[in-house]
């Protein structure tokens, strides 16, 4: 099922309601080029909710949302939210030895990390602890848990009266497997946008790449933050370009969330064509 347009005619697309998010909606948002979107934004989970209710056509969701949707979804190609290392903005934030860890208090607007902890806290320190809801304030999480984990704006700009003791968990993910870690790509259903579409997401992270200054100088002033935190976090901790070994990290993913119960099948990954199937067939002649 479609996703309903609204009522100018333009396709609903999802996107984050964070920093890391900026240089991908660039270009759209800005309405530098021509494009048929809308622009809604929310916390991850809700824009998982929201695409599989059919009320967007595409959106940025976390990828244990695509893997757990995988058979009626497509990514849009070239494009992630990606860590190679440290990423600063996924944290999980401890009271004491790691080891004797017993509770988590969880981020309620993230989905991958949340798998993410289970797996590293699993894999490397050889823990399983109970997980708890909670809303993304570390002090209070603290209050009540062992350790929490805070993603996002929240974990960027709200925590440096936390303490020192926290992991960075796509620095964790790094150092175990090697491999990059993606924590959300633009998804939708197959024949919920059209190849102008998918080249206009494209087209549109290009752009914020292209004029980072500019998105970072914008964000300076909607956060009141650092130019240089931005700057560096959105060149250096973030990456925005899905490519073979970024694919390779999200199969390892899927592999892991699978062994440690998150998902019930391996999922494929799917994507929407870069060219139409006339060019496609042409090109093989």
């Amino acid at each position: 099922m479609a996703a309903p347009k609204d009522r100018s005619g333009k396709k609903r697309l999802g996107a984050v309601s964070f920093l890391n998010t900026k240089p991908l909606i660039y270009g759209i948002e800005k309405n530098l080029f021509p494009h048929n979107f809308e622009i809604i934004k929310a916390i991850p989970s809700s824009l998982a909710v929201e695409l599989n209710a059919g009320k967007l056509d595409v959106a940025l969701i976390p990828t244990i949302a695509y893997a757990r949707n995988s058979p009626t979804l497509r990514i849009v190609p070239e494009c992630g939210i990606i860590a190679h290392g440290e990423v600063n903005s996924i944290r999980l934030y401890f009271n004491k030895d790691l080891k004797s860890i017993r509770t988590v208090a969880l981020d309620i607007s993230s989905m991958t990390s949340v798998v993410l902890t289970k797996i590293i806290l699993a894999e490397r320190y050889e823990i399983k602890p109970e997980f708890i809801a909670a809303q993304p304030d570390v002090n209070k999480m603290l209050a009540s848990a062992d350790a929490a984990l805070v993603i996002g704006d929240a974990a960027l700009f709200k925590t440096k009266s936390a303490g020192a003791m926290y992991l960075d968990l796509a620095e964790e993910w790094r150092d175990m497997t090697g491999l990059p870690f993606v924590f959300a790509v633009w998804a939708g259903r197959e024949k919920a946008i059209s190849l102008d579409d998918t080249q206009a997401i494209i087209s549109s992270k290009n752009l914020g790449m292209d004029n980072i200054d500019d998105v970072c100088r914008a964000a300076t002033a909607e956060y009141d933050a650092n130019f240089s935190l931005v700057k560096s976090y959105l060149t250096e901790n973030i990456q925005f370009d899905l490519g073979e070994e970024e694919i390779a990290g999200m199969k390892q993913y899927f592999e892991l969330a699978y062994y440690h119960g998150a998902l019930e099948y391996l999922p494929l990954l799917n994507f929407y064509p870069l060219e139409s199937p006339a060019e496609e067939s042409s090109s093989h002649v």
